[in-house]
């Protein structure tokens, strides 16, 4: 047979099972409503799971054996004194030392010209602190710009949101972002592809912007440094006498050691349940499927016995249940996933959460929506192939 007549039957198979899908609407729901939950429910679970481990590194990025992070609990603006940092990062179990404080957690961001902006985060660092945390300056001014007392007014954007505010050039130096009505130039993108991820959805000031330019004292003042696995003890309290050795600060250690531990274990759990989720609902739809399809093929014995008579064989009858079953689950897996997705960023809305989702998780539930009604159907697709045209014209 040559390529050109297979790809003929093809298309004439998917015509067939296309048609047969839009004749009986009612057959056609109940075997497309049970994978749609699945797909649904699994969806929306991973893509809930995925945003709230972006939540739970803004909640417990402090809890890092590798990472020292001590907090102010008075309100500061002069900040950190720069000999006691010097002190600290020269200690041998010390690769960088900084500030990378949340300033506000929840800032109005925009761009001059848009009618609605966007909450995220606002944080203040130093190069110091952008090291000490793995964060890297992927454009424009580079960190140490960030060191510059005479350096106010400008701005470091997250790549994730200058994505979200259409920025298109960030680090051109000619854009404007403005941060709860207080403009900023725009100097440069910033990413965190580790453990402090929420960096690449936030807006990031040096020091001296945040106090000339926002007038407060920040609600969450830090000084981060990366210290060798097992120092972390040592380190902290050596940071608590050498930083605010006069208590003017109120330094508090906030780095319990064994936080990426629970870091990583919640957010492992929160994607299990979601595709355990979905999975059980999967499996019932794939029953669904196939006791759809059973019924389906009971009431069509004249129509496939009909078909048997005019020529088909029975391996054709057998992949024409096969393909509607196939197409079934494949809308079954685009509406599953628009649905799942679209209730996700419902979810995060009402939680004021930005939505973050894995590109291929729409394809892999897809793909397994599609095997879960194949797999449904290949019983069903066995009993019409073995309607015979007399016992059918019977019936």
């Amino acid at each position: 047979m040559s390529h050109g007549h297979r790809a003929t039957e093809t298309a004439r198979l998917l015509a067939d099972a296309a048609a047969s899908l839009l004749l009986r609407p009612g057959h056609t729901l109940g075997m497309i409503s049970g994978i749609l939950l699945g797909v649904a429910s699994a969806v929306g679970a991973v893509t809930i799971a995925d945003t709230q481990q972006a939540q739970i590194d803004l909640r417990f990025d402090l809890q890092r054996s590798g990472i020292v992070a001590l907090e102010a609990t008075t309100p500061t603006k002069a900040g950190f004194p720069a000999d006691g940092i010097a002190r600290v990062a020269a200690l041998d179990p010390v690769a960088a030392v900084g500030e990378l404080s949340r300033w506000n957690d929840r800032a109005t961001v925009a761009q001059p010209a848009a009618e609605d902006g966007l909450l995220a985060p606002v944080l203040v660092g130093d190069r110091g602190g952008l090291d000490a945390t793995g964060t890297t300056v992927v454009a424009g001014a580079p960190a140490a710009a960030l060191d510059d007392p005479a350096a106010t007014g400008t701005a470091w954007l997250g790549e994730r949101l200058a994505a979200r505010l259409g920025f298109t050039d960030p680090a051109a130096g000619t854009a404007t972002v403005v941060v709860d009505g207080v403009p900023f130039t725009v100097v440069g993108t910033v990413r965190n592809g580790g453990s402090f991820g929420y960096v690449s959805g936030a807006v990031l000031l040096s020091r001296p912007s945040a106090v000339a330019g926002l007038r407060t004292t920040g609600s969450n003042v830090r000084v981060m440094a990366k210290v060798r696995p097992g120092s972390a003890a040592v380190v902290a309290d050596y940071m608590l006498a050498a930083v605010d050795p006069t208590r003017r600060l109120t330094l508090e250690n906030v780095t319990p050691p064994d936080g990426e531990i629970l870091l990583g274990n919640v957010g492992g759990d929160l994607r299990r349940v979601g595709a355990a989720l979905g999975g059980f609902i999967g499996l019932v739809g794939m029953i669904t499927v196939a006791n759809t399809l059973s019924l389906s093929v009971y009431q069509r014995r004249r129509e496939l016995g009909l078909r048997s008579a005019m020529g088909w064989s029975r391996r054709r009858i057998g992949l024409l249940v096969l393909t509607e079953s196939g197409l079934a689950g494949a809308v079954a897996g685009v509406l599953g996933s628009a649905l799942g997705v679209a209730a996700a960023a419902l979810w995060c809305r009402l939680h004021d959460w930005e939505l973050v989702m894995a590109r291929e998780l729409p394809l892999l539930v897809v793909g397994g929506a599609v095997l879960a009604s194949l797999a449904g159907g290949l019983l069903p697709a066995v009993r019409a192939a073995s309607t015979s045209p007399l016992a059918a014209m019977r019936s």
